[in-house]
């Protein structure tokens, strides 16, 4: 009687430390993007470096979108660019125009946001003004700074001999939404407007590049 007693608290404690145990749970893997910008080139003859991270500065993503009633085709605008909430100073190029018919679909398919941003990898981009973009079936890019002062600069397609380069690094989605990543080179002259006076300066951009992302 006492070895079947003793049994039974035996098998009793066994079940209970069994109970006791916490299981490891194992987090599913993650699938975000990594997303990492930068920028270096030389702005009126100063080198300039923002990274992502440092003072503030972060990368970001925008589209605008140009939506026309059928048969005529919506168009979107693609910009990148860094910007701090403690500087000034910023860089942002606008990329466009990418087309598709906007009566069955808000926004482009994944499959056109991929092959447009592909096809145009590695070949010479040229400068045009957003207006251009959002008008005529072309595709163009915009450069567009602001100084340490605030004054806000940019670029314009009258200017000869101004192209942009895209390599396309990477393509992927995650759950806040799907990207392109690349790096883009270019040179351009920016120009700045004065309000009160309406008096025009400009300066150059030199040996620039940028790598961002573009969002879907």
């Amino acid at each position: 009687m006492k070895l079947t007693r003793f049994a039974f608290l035996a098998s009793l404690l066994l079940l209970i430390s069994s109970a006791c145990i916490e299981h490891e749970i194992i987090p599913p893997p993650s699938n975000k993007v990594d997303l990492n910008a930068s920028f270096i080139g030389y702005i009126n003859g100063t080198q300039v470096e923002l990274t992502q991270n440092v003072n503030n500065y972060l990368g970001f993503a925008v589209d605008t979108q140009i939506v026309n009633t059928a048969p005529v085709l919506s168009k979107v605008i693609f910009s990148s660019g860094m910007a701090s909430v403690s500087n000034a100073q910023s860089i942002t190029l606008a990329f466009g125009s990418l087309e598709w018919d906007a009566t069955g679909n808000n926004t482009p398919t994944l499959p056109m946001f991929n092959d447009f941003h592909m096809t145009n990898s590695g070949n010479p981009v040229p400068f045009k003004d957003i207006a251009t973009l959002a008008t005529n079936n072309i595709n163009g890019v915009q450069v567009s700074y602001t100084d340490n002062t605030g004054k806000f600069w940019i670029s314009r397609e009258t200017d000869p001999g101004q192209t942009a380069t895209f390599t396309i690094l990477k393509q992927a989605s995650d759950g806040t939404g799907d990207y392109s990543l690349f790096e883009v080179t270019f040179s351009c002259k920016v120009w700045y407007v004065d309000p009160q006076t309406s008096v025009e300066e400009s300066i150059q951009i030199t040996n620039a590049k940028l790598r961002g992302w573009f969002k879907r």
